[in-house]
């Protein structure tokens, strides 16, 4: 489970804020790289199959160009892991550090590509790959490896493994007490820790959906400028996280 018995009310708010909000993020960055540069820069999956594809067809270059994204993305993941140790003795805001380092990364790509809209330079790939590799290992560690916010195969895997087990305490719940028993059983769904789980992944499934959607969609409006939103939100993370009612504190101890 993400929370465990220890974790207070006020951390686990904090902490879902920052999965959810996170999970916009990733999901409107990786559908702006699609739409500008023509690739995810968050599926990491689909880049690696690329390079395999690309070393089996010959195409060595391209080969190459999939594994700097992997590539970047590794760095970022390292560096967030970096930036999260050295500051992890800090009462408060241990984690805005990497998340200032995505937000500049994401608005250095989002003005340079401004500058130059039909330019496809492979420094914008990269530094997108970057961010989303810092985010996703910061997610990680905050949340003990339970949670990614960059890729959504995991947590759609989740929710259907989650929603067999709700449904399973539902019915060994009621059996025995008829039809009075299956609506209590229910009627106490919303508040079981059964649910908190899968109300937490159906969360960050539909963030990631309505990043993805509305990403595009200031990206056709604004250009490259749209990148300035997930940037917002990244500043307003890093503000909640140096406060004292807003601190994003780690799921388990030492991460």
């Amino acid at each position: 489970m993400p929370f465990s018995a220890e974790t207070s009310p006020a951390s686990r708010r904090a902490y879902s804020l920052l999965a959810l909000l996170l999970a916009g993020v990733a999901g409107s960055v990786n559908a702006i790289s699609f739409f500008a540069v023509g690739t995810h820069t968050s599926h990491m999956t689909g880049n690696l199959a690329n390079v395999g594809e690309y070393l089996a067809t010959g195409r060595w270059s391209t080969a190459i160009g999939a594994g700097q994204l992997v590539l970047a993305f590794l760095l970022g993941a390292m560096s967030a892991t970096v930036l999260i140790d050295l500051a992890r003795h800090r009462r408060r805001g241990r984690h805005a550090t990497a998340l200032l380092v995505e937000a500049l990364t994401l608005a250095s790509v989002g003005f340079w590509s401004s500058r130059h809209p039909d330019s496809r330079e492979p420094t914008v790939f990269w530094g997108m790959a970057y961010a989303m590799g810092l985010q996703n290992a910061l997610v990680t560690r905050v949340s003990g490896a339970v949670v990614r916010t960059t890729h959504m195969t995991g947590v759609i895997t989740d929710i259907g493994i989650q929603l067999v087990k709700m449904m399973t305490w539902v019915r060994d719940g009621a059996r025995g007490h008829g039809l009075g028993g299956l609506v209590w059983m229910l009627r106490r769904l919303p508040t079981a820790e059964q649910f908190a789980r899968t109300r937490l992944h159906l969360g960050l499934a539909t963030a990631f959906l309505f990043g993805c959607t509305a990403g595009p969609l200031l990206f056709f409006r604004f250009g490259p400028a749209a990148m300035a939103v997930p940037c917002g939100v990244l500043a307003l993370l890093v503000v909640l996280d140096v406060s004292p009612a807003g601190e994003f504190v780690p799921m388990t101890p030492g991460a």
